[in-house]
């Protein structure tokens, strides 16, 4: 189905913002708990194994509002724009891009960010004064996590902005219609 310009950048924006909601509330569930089994397992090598997962469940809990802040909130935003930008670019060509052209055009403004974002933030994250794995962390957690979800969620932003859903509400719709009528 051909959708209007306007309706097909609109459509785009808040399937942007639905993705980076969608896949930052992921990561900011993941990523605390994952931190806070690590600082179990490193601390409980002191013999205070019990102390180490009572820490790592109350830092769990009270990062909420810090990944609200830090992680979805930024993640909708950053959707919302990147959404914006996908459904302009396929507008213009809408008769001509398929789903999969879409789902590349996505691909490529994800390789865009994800690279910008490794070049200027990516060196300030890496501590050379920390030992071993510590000095990667930051970056891991702060860059590459956040990297990975982009890669993943503007191909599907740009692959679902053409779907013709209609067929599928109307069936249900429909099938919904006809139970209660009986």
């Amino acid at each position: 189905m051909k959708h209007p310009p306007h309706t097909l950048i609109a459509r785009a924006a808040l399937l942007g913002a639905i993705a980076g909601a969608t896949l930052a509330g992921f990561y900011a569930a993941l990523a605390p708990a994952a931190v806070g089994v690590l600082l179990a397992f490193t601390n409980s090598a002191n013999g205070k194994a019990f102390d180490a997962l009572i820490g790592a469940g109350v830092f769990t809990l009270c990062a909420g509002p810090f990944a609200l802040v830090l992680g979805i909130l930024p993640g909708t935003i950053l959707g919302l724009v990147c959404g914006l930008v996908i459904g302009l670019l396929v507008a213009p060509f809408r008769g001509a891009v398929s789903n999969r052209g879409a789902a590349l055009i996505g691909l490529l403004l994800a390789v865009v960010i994800v690279a910008a974002g490794n070049l200027l933030l990516g060196p300030d994250m890496i501590q050379p004064q920390s030992p071993g794995f510590g000095r990667y962390f930051p970056y891991l957690f702060w860059i590459v996590g956040p990297s990975l979800l982009i890669l993943l969620g503007l191909p599907l932003v740009g692959w679902l902005l053409q779907q013709d859903l209609g067929p599928y509400l109307r069936r249900s719709r429909g099938a919904e219609g006809k139970s209660h009528d009986r």
